[in-house]
């Protein structure tokens, strides 16, 4: 990982070195250093840090409570947490398209774009969300049959493999808003919003656990993807309102 963070930093740095003598002109450290736009950076990215840790924390708790659970639950989970991952990627992909189109919209100030460009990634979005739901119906049991020999961690996995063919459906608006919001720059919002839906799950766990066991700690995970995708979907409104102002 160290290794390909550093070659890319290198291959970017040769990348700009070469667009720059290409483009001519010197320097003007006063525009590069401006404290106003860097503070704002930093702000940015502490939100970001934020609700990425809140993120991060609630797969440790799954794991955690797994974990408490017994052997058999724990190997089930980290086997069924590879599809919600899979699916995570392609999810992302669109989050990261509607994070370049709403911030170019955003810097146009073109609220008919930002709409559009929240339309088409997310009605994109929700086609492959669909499509890998209905690819874990069809094939969830060979796809645990090649992550796993071992045949009570098959057996254990099964009985929860419905949770992740439903948690695409769940988990694909909260992905969606968090690019939005992010490309529009409005990470306090999603910061906000994803401390709120960690609470949410938090209450859902100390609720459902008990009474359903793992069946309660996918629920309460699904349960949190829905409260994110909630949270941020009561401010959306107000920031479609503000694109253009």
């Amino acid at each position: 990982t160290l290794i390909s963070e550093v070659s890319a930093i290198a291959l970017g740095a040769w990348i700009v070195r070469r667009n720059l003598r290409r483009v001519g002109g010197h320097w003007h450290m006063g525009g590069v250093i401006n404290a106003e736009r860097l503070a704002r950076m930093v702000r940015v990215n502490g939100d970001i840090f934020i609700r990425s840790m809140c993120l991060q924390a609630a797969f440790v708790i799954v794991i955690s409570i797994g974990a408490r659970m017994g052997d058999l639950a724990l190997a089930a989970n980290a086997v069924l947490l590879n599809f919600h991952i899979f699916s995570s990627y392609t999810m992302d992909a669109f989050a990261n398209a509607a994070e370049a189109l709403t911030g170019e919209a955003v810097g146009a100030r073109n609220r008919e774009q930002f709409r559009k460009a929240v339309k088409a990634s997310s009605l994109w979005a929700l086609i492959f969300s669909a499509l890998f739901s209905l690819f874990y119906l069809a094939v969830g049991p060979l796809l645990i049959d090649l992550l796993t020999s071992i045949d009570t961690v098959r057996v254990a996995a099964r009985e929860y493999l419905p949770w992740m063919v439903v948690l695409p459906l769940f988990s694909v608006w909260s992905f969606q808003l968090d690019g939005i919001f992010i490309g529009s720059t409005w990470t306090r919002e999603m910061r906000n919003g994803m401390a709120m839906s960690l609470l949410v799950f938090g209450a859902a766990l100390f609720l459902l656990v008990p009474a359903l066991e793992n069946h309660g700690l996918w629920l309460s995970f699904c349960l949190f993807m829905v409260a994110r995708a909630l949270t941020l979907g009561a401010v959306y409104p107000r920031l479609e309102r503000a694109v253009g102002q």
